[in-house]
């Protein structure tokens, strides 16, 4: 740099801009959010005693551990879910149609192929919850099917990805999920996507997205909520509601349900544009896109040291936090959702 164009000014913006960022993100933010909830009406705040929470907290208490534990089980059990792994990608697409179907929840595959260094023939499994009072507003939630462990499964495609964590813990809350909201009827359309390909760039996510963009419209989706990676933190049971600043309103209005619901729930926020550290999944083919999406995680602060690891086994998995995020998830999906009450 030469004299000339040395201006202390600007070094000093580099300097306190990081400081800035962060503040933005975790004070501004998150203040705004909460205000925005504590100025909703009593009716959309849970209430001792009143219908909506009673709802929520009887589906809620629907969740049961030791199914969530067989589930991450069994997903882990298959060898690899790796997407160039054919025979692990198969079993874990057949495994959910039949566990789906088993419980009532019966699933449809959408199909599709890409190509990265070859054709890959994959699926995403769908299942569908018509609204009964507004069925043309749509709350999607997602969750990935694949798995990693890395670099072991670059260099070779059959080795060992269990992915108890990442992610047969957000797999495993789906499927409860449905199961819980096959018997409770809501306003609005809840759509279950169970993602392919998100190890590799996203790829069944921005299927969806494309979907909702392009064809149907946006104004059709009320939000997406992403879960990934529940179950992991060592040391409390909390897991974060994160937003970006379009979906910073509805997280907020959702957070007092999912604290409801289940135990430890937090908010936080992230910027599109300061990067997103621990935040790398299925929400931000949304967010790019200006649609409005929620990532149910551990936190930034509290990820997994074993994702995509071959150390992600089951005996990481804390079966208390992940029964508490299912929880949460239950309250905050039909909260957005609306129970239809007596």
């Amino acid at each position: 740099m030469t004299q000339a164009s040395f201006r202390p000014e600007a070094l000093l913006l580099t300097r306190i801009r990081p400081y800035a960022q962060a503040m933005w993100r975790h004070l501004i933010l998150p203040t705004l959010a909460l205000m925005l909830a504590l100025g909703c009406s009593d009716e959309e705040r849970p209430q001792a005693g009143d219908d909506r929470s009673a709802a929520i907290l009887s589906a809620a208490e629907q969740v049961s551990p030791y199914r969530l534990y067989a589930h991450v089980a069994e997903l882990s059990a298959i060898h690899s879910r790796w997407m160039y792994y054919d025979p692990g990608t198969a079993a874990t697409i057949n495994w959910l149609l039949a566990t789906l179907a088993a419980q009532g929840t019966a699933a449809r595959t959408d199909s599709f192929t890409y190509h990265r260094l070859r054709d890959i023939h994959t699926a995403n499994v769908v299942v569908d919850f018509p609204g009964h009072g507004r069925p043309e507003e749509f709350v999607l939630v997602g969750a990935h099917w694949d798995t990693q462990s890395y670099p072991e499964s670059w260099w070779d495609s059959t080795a060992r990805a269990p992915g108890a964590i990442d992610n047969a813990s957000g797999v495993a809350a789906l499927v409860e999920l449905a199961r819980v909201l096959a018997s409770r009827p809501l306003e609005r359309s809840v759509q279950i996507v169970f993602f392919a390909g998100e190890e590799i760039g996203f790829w069944g996510s921005t299927r969806v997205r494309d979907y909702w963009e392009h064809e149907t419209g946006p104004d059709s989706l009320v939000c997406l909520i992403n879960v990934d990676m529940l179950g992991s933190d060592p040391d409390q049971p909390d897991a974060n509601m994160i937003c970006d600043t379009l979906s910073a309103p509805l997280a907020a209005a959702a957070l007092p349900w999912a604290q409801l619901a289940g135990d430890g729930m937090a908010l936080d926020t992230m910027l599109r544009t300061a990067g997103n550290p621990g935040g790398s999944s299925d929400h931000l083919p949304f967010w790019y896109h200006g649609l409005p999406a929620i990532f149910l995680h551990e936190g930034p602060e509290d990820a997994s040291p074993f994702a995509n690891h071959m150390g992600d086994s089951l005996p990481e998995l804390q079966l208390e936090f992940l029964d508490s995020g299912a929880r949460a998830l239950v309250g905050a999906v039909m909260h957005l959702a609306e129970p239809v009450l007596p």
